[in-house]
C-alpha cells in the first residue's frame, strides 16, 4: 500500500529506479496512496484533507497522514483544512514537525 522507502530514496537521490525516474526529486513523488511533494507551502494539508474526504464518502476505512511543518503555519489555508477536518469529522492525522527553522 503506497510506496517503498527506497523508491523515495532512490528519486531523492537521482536514480533511475525512483517513482519518477529520478527525475521528479521531491516535488513529483505520486503513486497509489502517496501523494508526494508540493511546491505551495502547507499545501500538503488541505490535499490530506480532500483525500480523508475521500475515505469518508467512500467508507472504505482509510486515514490520511500528512506533515506541516512550523514554516508553513502561517498559512491560512492550513486553517481552513482543520476547520473542514473537525466539521466534517474526517479520518485525519495531522503532524506539524517542529525545525525551529521554518521550513515550509
Amino acid at each position: 500500500m503506497g510506496i517503498e522507502p527506497s523508491a523515495i530514496l532512490s528519486e531523492l537521490t537521482g536514480r533511475r529506479s525512483g517513482v519518477a525516474k529520478g527525475k521528479g526529486g521531491s516535488m513529483h513523488m505520486y503513486a497509489p496512496n502517496f501523494f508526494g511533494g508540493n511546491l505551495i507551502v502547507g499545501a500538503q494539508v488541505p490535499l490530506g484533507a480532500g483525500i480523508a474526504l475521500k475515505h469518508s464518502y467512500s467508507k472504505d476505512g482509510g486515514v490520511c497522514i500528512t506533515l506541516y511543518s512550523d514554516g508553513a503555519a502561517n498559512q491560512g489555508q492550513l486553517f481552513e483544512a482543520f476547520s473542514i477536518a473537525a466539521l466534517l469529522r474526517l479520518p485525519i492525522i495531522i503532524r506539524v514537525v517542529i525545525t525551529f527553522l521554518g521550513f515550509g
